[in-house]
């Protein structure tokens, strides 16, 4: 038996019957793994207090030839970010990014900068809420990740060009195709079904990506500029998906 071993974090968990528990994680060193945990729930050595959303763990695991699953081992405890879960609108944007990793993050799939981001976001998140931020902080972080995330999957929309003929977008007066993956000039835009985006809205969003967690308690933007970047966003994402999301319709601050 081959043990592997990796730091992760918990995208997903579902119960399989009274004990045993299907666990996805999205790892530092082999990207997104989906394990078996047999007998986790009466299990209080191996996993007990070990299997929270917002903790960052170190596994172990192994294959077994002939099983498409990964079997968990052990789990020990690196991180915890215990003002989150105490936080039910950090705890709730959490899950919303949680969601978006597990249905667009390939298996087995390597990506250290998916994990490093949730790392990142994490760690500043739970420090922002120790703080008792405001809902804005929530929303900057939120932001920042999906913002980073569509960068690092390779879906970022394009802004800079007419996606279609690549005309320059020297004025910034182009709306946005979310079938084409960025900005359409008006000849191009007649056929298409298109949305507006405000520059104001642009100029963040680029921010974000150009930029490491530090920028959030940086960046003076109202509330509903936010949340328009982030719906923005969020239609890019059901469209890759192919469907929308629940947390996006559960999010009762949009």
């Amino acid at each position: 038996m081959n043990v592997l071993s990796s730091k992760s974090f918990i995208v997903s968990i579902k119960k399989m019957n009274e004990a045993d528990l299907l666990i996805v994680y999205v790892t530092e060193d082999y990207g997104k793994i989906v394990c078996f945990a047999n007998n986790a729930r009466k299990s209080k050595k191996r996993f007990l207090g070990k299997l929270e959303p917002a903790m960052l763990t170190s596994i172990k695991f192994y294959e077994k030839a002939g099983m498409s699953l990964a079997i968990l081992y052990e789990v020990d405890s690196v991180e915890e970010y215990k003002n989150i879960r105490k936080n039910i609108n950090a705890y709730m944007s959490i899950s919303k990014l949680l969601e978006i990793t597990k249905a667009l993050v390939p298996e087995k799939d390597k990506n250290i900068m998916i994990f490093n981001l949730l790392r990142d976001v994490y760690m500043s998140l739970n420090d922002a809420v120790g703080n008792d931020c405001g809902e804005d902080i929530i929303l900057k972080h939120e932001l920042y990740f999906i913002s980073n995330f569509l960068k690092h999957i390779g879906i970022f929309p394009n802004f800079t060009a007419c996606t279609l003929c690549s005309k320059k977008n020297t004025d910034n007066y182009f709306t946005f195709s979310i079938e084409k993956g960025g900005a359409v000039c008006s000849s191009c835009a007649k056929t298409l079904k298109t949305i507006e985006l405000p520059i104001s809205a642009v100029k963040i969003i680029n921010l974000m990506v150009n930029s490491n967690t530090s920028i959030i308690s940086k960046l003076n933007a109202k509330e509903y500029v936010l949340r328009d970047c982030i719906n923005f966003l969020e239609n890019i994402l059901s469209f890759y998906a192919g469907n929308s999301f629940k947390s996006f319709n559960l999010d009762k601050r949009y």
